[in-house]
């Protein structure tokens, strides 16, 4: 072997090392760039599964708060009425004390032409409906209308129907007798987050 050929034989052995060594390096790089990028891809999706969850705890957050203000204007309500009902029993008692039912059914045109008041009816202790906001109601059996325990009442009772409405059962006392039983239907307005 001549000296050529022994340095073009080590020449080509130390390209051929040069040239592994450069192919391990952009393997490496392709490694490492393919990583960094497999990495990115989780923590992007990490942030952004992170942010899903925060959204969805805040719309959730947001839907409690919103269900326990709509909670809290209907007990509003509810004490609303049953203080209007207190001063309501006085002018009615007042007016069947002195045997003026057109001075209730008076009252009861008003009272209905009030945004939320759908009726108002007055049952005699005998469970007849005597005064009514609607007239095809008068003379008929109040038990048919409403339960019959709220001729009992002691003291107004608010409670919420099946529909969402209020409805308040105020008991007209006279000084040593039940007079009647005032029901009033009432609608709440909407709720709504301002």
């Amino acid at each position: 072997m001549s000296t050529t050929e022994t340095s073009a034989s080590g020449t080509k052995t130390g390209m051929d090392g040069n040239r592994k060594i450069m192919l391990g390096l952009v393997a490496a790089l392709v490694v490492v760039v393919v990583g960094m990028v497999f990495w990115k891809t989780a923590a992007v999706s990490a942030v952004e599964t992170r942010m899903i969850e925060l959204q969805a705890q805040q719309a959730q957050a947001r839907t409690d708060l919103i269900e326990q203000a709509r909670q809290l204007d209907g007990r509003h309500a509810e004490v609303a009425l049953a203080r209007f009902s207190t001063p309501f029993a006085w002018a009615i008692r007042r007016e069947l004390m002195a045997s003026n039912l057109d001075q209730v059914d008076q009252y009861f045109t008003e009272l209905v032409r009030i945004e939320g008041f759908q009726s108002a009816v007055l049952a005699a202790p005998d469970d007849k409906v005597v005064v009514a906001s609607d007239r095809k109601t008068l003379a008929t059996v109040f038990s048919s209308l409403y339960p019959a325990r709220y001729l009992q009442a002691k003291e107004v009772q608010v409670e919420r129907v099946a529909n969402g409405n209020l409805r308040a059962i105020v008991p007209i006392m006279g000084l040593n007798q039940h007079l009647g039983t005032v029901v009033l239907e009432f609608t709440p307005p909407a709720y709504t987050l301002q």
